[in-house]
């Protein structure tokens, strides 16, 4: 009986390392194919895993105006030439 069980166990762990060394082979397979697929075609490989989307969710439709252009005020900033030397006191409101 001692023997059965010890019989046992050891299959339940070698069947375990092998399914394991199949998933590890698997990944780097694929790992090796979207490489090399990326880079016969010169492009990134296009990996997004997208987590928390609902496929049943309804879609918002875009806010009014979306595609308008923002117009942001410009204000010029000084170049320092010596960076060691900067004021040492707080900027001033507007």
């Amino acid at each position: 009986m001692r023997l059965f069980r010890t019989l046992v166990r050891l299959l339940i762990l070698i069947s375990g390392a092998v399914i394991g060394l199949v998933f590890f082979l698997l990944a780097v397979v694929a790992f090796a194919v979207i490489l090399i697929g990326s880079l016969l075609t010169g492009r990134k490989p296009d990996l997004q895993f997208r987590m928390n989307q609902n496929p049943w969710a309804r879609h918002r439709p875009a806010a009014h105006g979306a595609d308008d252009v923002v117009d942001i005020e410009v204000r010029e900033v000084a170049e320092v030439t010596d960076p060691a030397r900067l004021p040492l006191q707080p900027p001033t409101q507007r």
